[in-house]
């Protein structure tokens, strides 16, 4: 099996997991950085790296659960076990798990599965992304002004020095919704959506900058740095309101 339908499988059964819990309910606990886990996050991190080492035992894993050894191999893993875990123990459908290769520093394929109303995205680089076998294109929205927005948590995005950038950009876009997180770069790969705001670690955004930038989009932090290791907020888009929405960022 190629590195990306090792990463399907993996996608895959983590959603039989996830949606198992899901069902019967979960309570979370709280992290030491306060944000929320449950035992489905854990699970579902565990059958996702079994598969993985199963096929590939010397490549590096970097996962949001747990800590693993780092080997002298040039791939690394990069997991989120469950992306949204908010909306997963409150019930909201829309959660997902996320997966994502990287080969000398550079994220080279990655998948998101929204198990819940049955949403695929994968891509592999130089190869394209995928929606549900289908191939996903960015939207050709040319004006701001005419542009869909979408975020996670607001108040994470408009912290300073970004607070008035933030919500200039949003303001002088037609639409805004808080779709963000995995569905964001989904709906932004599918064309529904023109620009996606994001503020996460490594495993929050690494699937859906290749997803993004395969579909046409561009992904970078507030400074314009191609990179999932930014310190700040991170900005997706259709990739011709790229370098306009940024100035209004900064």
């Amino acid at each position: 099996m190629d590195y990306l339908q090792v990463a399907i499988k993996a996608s895959l059964e983590s959603g039989k997991i996830l949606r198992k819990h899901f069902k019967r309910g979960v309570k979370p606990l709280n992290k030491s950085d306060g944000s929320p886990v449950t035992i489905a996050d854990k699970e579902s991190e565990k059958k996702i790296v079994s598969i993985i080492r199963a096929h590939f035992p010397d490549h590096n894993i970097l996962g949001e659960e747990f800590t693993y050894e780092k080997t002298d191999s040039e791939f690394k893993w990069i997991i989120d076990p469950l992306d949204m875990t908010k909306n997963f123990f409150r019930g909201v459908p829309f959660y997902s798990n996320l997966i994502a290769l990287e080969k000398k520093g550079k994220v080279i394929s990655g998948v998101i599965n929204l198990p819940e109303i049955n949403m695929l995205a994968y891509a592999t680089i130089g190869k394209g992304a995928f929606v549900n076998g289908k191939r996903a294109h960015v939207s050709k929205t040319k004006a701001l002004d005419q542009s869909f927005i979408v975020f996670g948590d607001i108040d994470k995005h408009a912290t300073a020095p970004y607070t008035r950038g933030t919500f200039d950009l949003i303001d002088m876009c037609r639409f805004n919704r808080g779709y963000g997180d995995a569905l964001g770069y989904v709906l932004l790969a599918k064309g529904n959506v023109d620009i996606m705001l994001d503020r996460g670690k490594p495993w929050d955004v690494a699937p859906g900058k290749i997803i993004v930038e395969e579909a046409g989009g561009k992904f970078t932090d507030y400074s314009g740095n191609d990179t999932i290791y930014g310190k700040g907020p991170s900005i997706a888009t259709n990739g011709i309101l790229h370098n306009r929405a940024l100035k209004l960022l900064k």
